[in-house]
């Protein structure tokens, strides 16, 4: 019997032992912070000696000179089946820049399905360098009986005075917001 309770003993301690050691927090290690400091290795510095410069004028025959303006293609054709997004000179459309042009002249032609939601539909188009409007498209749209309203009324667009870069008519993108409701026809 002795040697049951001397068997229970020992795990009784043992387990106390185990408890006592979980309960105490390990130790940290408290140091000093320790710096490393790079070495600074001085280089020697190259000797440099001023040297003169000399410009001399250079004289051009009056018919060599000619002015340079912001984007001045300087003679280079332009590609001819680029489409621009920003020109020199944007299109106009009855006098107006062509983005309140364009939205002003789409409200006047569209024809909202009376029970369409309220929104923005965003039409992409392209002008070309005969002002017409051509490839008419939604970018973002709405719904799809709207998106069709307005791509129709977009082909119905009056011609622009079309953009120019460098002096040539080219091809330019607008992406137009147009905003639902307008007057809807009964």
């Amino acid at each position: 019997m002795n040697r049951k309770y001397a068997y229970c003993a020992s795990l009784v301690v043992a387990l106390m032992g185990s408890s006592v050691l979980a309960q105490i927090p390990p130790r940290k290690h408290v140091g000093k912070p320790v710096v490393v400091r790079p070495r600074v290795r001085e280089e020697p510095k190259p000797s440099v000696e001023p040297w003169e410069c000399h410009i001399g004028e250079i004289e051009f025959a009056r018919e060599q000179m000619r002015l340079f303006e912001l984007g001045d293609t300087l003679g280079q054709p332009l590609e001819a089946n680029r489409v621009w997004t920003y020109v020199e000179q944007m299109p106009t459309l009855n006098g107006q820049n062509a983005l309140t042009g364009s939205m002003a002249a789409i409200h006047q032609y569209l024809v909202v399905p009376p029970a369409a939601p309220d929104g923005r539909v965003f039409v992409r188009f392209e002008v070309d360098k005969e002002g017409r409007v051509r490839h008419a498209q939604i970018a973002r749209g709405l719904r799809a009986d709207v998106d069709s309203a307005v791509v129709a009324a977009t082909r119905q667009l009056p011609r622009f005075v079309p953009g120019q870069q460098a002096g040539q008519a080219v091809v330019v993108s607008f992406t137009v917001p147009v905003t639902i409701p307008v007057k809807r026809q009964p």
